[in-house]
């Protein structure tokens, strides 16, 4: 079929486009790229496997759509409503999703490698095993998102709102998340080599085995962190707050704690023959 012809289907409705995807499940192939639409309602609409390549989907409800394995690699859908939807698996390569509305949408193992997530509402939503790699989500509210296992090595998450977010075993090596909230996050397992979280708050968050070696932790907010067998060493952590952290069998090895308040933190076991602790404030002996 010709692109005129999918475009008046289409037209006809979301219905009438999902039940001709019923009718022949096995057609392969729908191209829909560089597509154009403004101001349509395909709420609901089943959009798997379509190639939507550098399509411009503006001010189009796409709530509760399947767009499982679809191509939208370097399409515009900013401010665009995705709430609920399925991306799971999908190619999203340099799209522009900024303030979209992706809510409890499935991006499981979706490639948003470059994308520009920037201000978007990904709360509750599954990223698991998702590629992130230098995308951007500064300002992005993830809240209660699940990102275990996701990959987002150089991505900008500064001034996002995180709190609540499952990132174990995440690759966020050389991340930046400075002034943001990971409060009550799950960092376990995560990789964090070389990440920047100056001003960042870390409250309550579970960084058990957590590799931070290298990481900018200057000003940090680590009050009440488990930080049961993380890799601190050469990290910066001057005037953070680590105040009834448990450090214990962690290695902080060249590691910089200068100014630190660290006040009723638990070093049971931990490594600091190379630590320096310059005008902190020590637990009481």
């Amino acid at each position: 079929m010709a692109i005129d012809e999918f475009i008046k289907l289409l037209n006809q409705g979301v219905d009438s486009w999902n039940r001709w995807r019923e009718k022949y499940p096995d057609i392969r192939g729908v191209d829909l790229s560089e597509i154009q639409l403004e101001d349509v309602d395909l709420s609901g609409i089943d959009l798997s496997m379509v190639n939507l390549r550098g399509a411009s989907l503006r001010n189009v409800n796409l709530t509760s759509a399947n767009l499982r394995g679809s191509d939208l690699s370097m399409a515009n859908l900013r401010g665009i409503t995705l709430s609920g939807a399925n991306l799971s698996s999908s190619h999203l390569i340099m799209i522009c999703l900024s303030e979209a509305n992706l809510s409890n949408t499935n991006l499981s193992g979706a490639d948003l490698r470059g994308a520009n997530l920037r201000l978007a509402n990904l709360d509750h939503a599954n990223l698991s095993i998702a590629k992130l790699n230098m995308s951007s989500l500064n300002g992005v509210s993830m809240i209660g998102a699940i990102i275990v296992g996701a990959n987002l090595i150089r991505a900008e998450l500064r001034e996002a709102n995180l709190g609540g977010t499952d990132f174990s075993r995440a690759n966020l090596s050389e991340a930046d998340l400075s002034h943001s909230s990971l409060n009550v996050a799950s960092l376990v397992g995560a990789d964090l080599i070389g990440a920047t979280l100056v001003d960042t708050n870390l409250s309550e968050s579970n960084l058990c085995r957590a590799n931070l070696i290298g990481a900018n932790l200057y000003r940090a907010n680590l009050c009440g962190c488990d930080l049961l067998g993380a890799d601190l060493r050469g990290t910066n952590c001057s005037e953070a707050y680590f105040i009834g952290a448990d450090l214990s069998r962690t290695d902080l090895n060249r590691a910089e704690f200068n100014n630190a308040n660290l006040s009723k933190t638990i070093f049971t076991g931990a490594n600091t023959d190379t630590t320096d602790f310059q005008d902190a404030i020590l637990p009481d002996v």
